[in-house]
């Protein structure tokens, strides 16, 4: 990618990233609650996050003509997706999936448990995952059944990147921040822009995982 196009997508996430920062504390006057408020944030970084990942060749072939965020659990965004869901991203059609709880999900799984329940196969189709706080009993399932499929795996629960979530989200002075796990992401297959890891306030390499285990 020429530099230029890259300087020009991180002014747009940069513009979008302080944009949606104000929109979280603006006055209660503004329509939006505070907690809607904060997954319009989240949803834009999301929306955001796909323009600077790259992902393998299989998940964005020609013939996929859509790049898809799956929600799993009980879904926090509301309307928050509205203003970016259809959108063209790498030029192909945004589409939002909501997936509900995961023991509602692999109801009906095969008598063979050493497969994942045929239904679980969405999950691995799309090209973001949220996975909510509901789930988080469940979470090392989910990141097991999707961990080699190249997903982009976002979380927001305490324990998200030990368990092998990609990006996490924090909160840090009332504000929205996120966190990388670059172990994970290598080995899902995913590839999270340079420009992203700028604007993370944590990002865990194999150099910090040893740091932290001397």
């Amino acid at each position: 990618m020429e530099t230029s196009t890259i300087r020009s997508k991180l002014y747009i996430f940069i513009v979008v990233y302080l944009g949606v920062q104000a929109a979280l504390i603006a006055p209660q006057a503004f329509a939006a609650s505070v907690s809607s408020r904060e997954y319009q944030v989240k949803a834009a970084f999301l929306y955001n996050f796909i323009q600077f990942t790259e992902w393998p060749a299989a998940k964005t072939a020609d013939n996929n003509n859509t790049i898809s965020i799956g929600v799993i659990g009980d879904d926090p965004f509301g309307a928050a997706f509205d203003p970016v869901k259809e959108k063209t991203v790498k030029n192909k059609k945004m589409v939002i999936k909501r997936f509900g709880r995961f023991t509602e999900l692999i109801k009906g799984a095969n008598e063979d448990k050493s497969k994942p329940a045929e239904n679980t196969e969405a999950l691995r189709k799309c090209h973001v995952l949220f996975v909510c706080d509901s789930e988080k009993e469940n979470l090392s399932k989910i990141i097991e059944i999707v961990k080699d499929s190249g997903v982009l795996t976002v979380g927001q629960s305490e324990n998200f990147l030990d368990a092998g979530g990609i990006i996490r989200f924090i909160k840090e002075a009332e504000k929205v921040a996120f966190e990388v796990n670059l172990i994970a992401a290598k080995e899902a297959g995913v590839q999270v822009s340079s420009q992203v890891l700028r604007l993370a306030k944590r990002v865990i390499t194999d150099e910090t995982a040893d740091d932290k285990n001397k």
